[in-house]
């Protein structure tokens, strides 16, 4: 009976190295996956993380100039109001002072819708300029996973 035992034991410690190998095997190959699965998340965060730095300065950018235009809009309003008034208290007559307010509305008006066309123009363009990081990132993601891409 002694070499009946025996016989199994060798047959029994085959058959748990053999599983240990393959557990090992699958171990290794499931942690080399995650590892590339990883880089590759840490790599998709990272060039979203970019694309949103870049929109983000475009934005800071479109901010500070849309700053400085309304701060030298605002002070060039007041130079002219300020000349218009003296103006107004120039005037001789009531007829000579209702003419010249008419002109200075008419001016300002003018003024105004030129302005916002400029404003309008200015918006448009950079707008593009700050969602076109966004805009290159998310056309790059839906090539490699085949998302629709508006054209």
């Amino acid at each position: 009976m002694t070499k009946a035992k025996t016989s199994k034991k060798p047959a029994t410690e085959t058959t748990f190295k053999a599983a240990a190998e393959t557990v090992k095997e699958t171990v290794e190959k499931t942690v080399k996956e995650a590892t590339v699965n990883l880089d590759n998340v840490a790599e998709f965060s990272k060039a979203n993380y970019e694309a949103l730095v870049a929109s983000s300065n475009a934005a800071v950018k479109v901010a500070q100039k849309t700053n400085a235009d309304f701060i030298e809009n605002s002070k060039n309003v007041i130079e002219k109001n300020v000349a218009d008034v003296k103006t107004l208290f120039s005037a001789k007559t009531p007829a000579e002072f209702f003419e010249l307010q008419a002109s200075m509305f008419k001016a300002r008006y003018d003024e105004f819708v030129v302005e916002s066309a400029r404003a309008n123009e200015n918006l448009s363009n950079t707008a593009g300029e700050v969602t076109e990081p966004l805009k290159a990132r998310y056309e790059e993601v839906a090539v490699k996973y085949k998302f629709p891409v508006a054209r």
